[in-house]
């Protein structure tokens, strides 16, 4: 007795899963934005610098682009390739996003646009935004006069 014969409730789990994405990725293209166009992100912020980490494994390197606008506002944008389709295949489950992905993150100070700095490594991109020094906290010193 096969898998499918003895579980047919799982068969009919996974086909409502399946048309559960695709009503996703057709509400995602009616609206002109991808279901599964987004990555997760890591923001937070010092005295010096805004810092974003990103997780977008499988996209190539020369398909990222990294954009200040503004001075506040950034711009992330990705693609990941769809896996080669193979022939007589059923997809069980298809959770990994494919496609162009962009991320824009209002920033709450301004940034220096020109030292902006942004790797790549091991699938996580990682973006430094130092503030301008106009936004930076400045300890001022007190004179003490008798």
């Amino acid at each position: 007795m096969t898998r499918t014969a003895r579980y047919p409730f799982n068969v009919l789990l996974n086909e409502f899963s399946a048309v559960g994405d695709e009503f996703a990725s057709l509400f995602g293209r009616l609206s002109g934005h991808s279901a599964t166009g987004s990555f997760p992100l890591n923001v937070w912020h010092d005295d010096n610098a805004i810092y974003v980490e990103g997780d977008l494994p499988g996209v190539d390197r020369g398909s990222l682009e990294v954009t200040v606008t503004g001075g506040d506002q950034l711009t992330i944008k990705a693609k990941r390739p769809a896996p080669a389709a193979a022939d007589n295949v059923t997809w069980l489950r298809r959770e990994r996003a494919t496609g162009e992905f962009t991320r824009v993150i209002a920033l709450p100070v301004p940034v220096d646009a020109e030292k902006v700095e942004a790797t790549y490594t091991n699938g996580v991109l990682q973006v430094t935004l130092p503030k301008i020094a106009a936004v930076k906290p400045r300890t001022v010193p007190v004179t003490i006069r008798e």
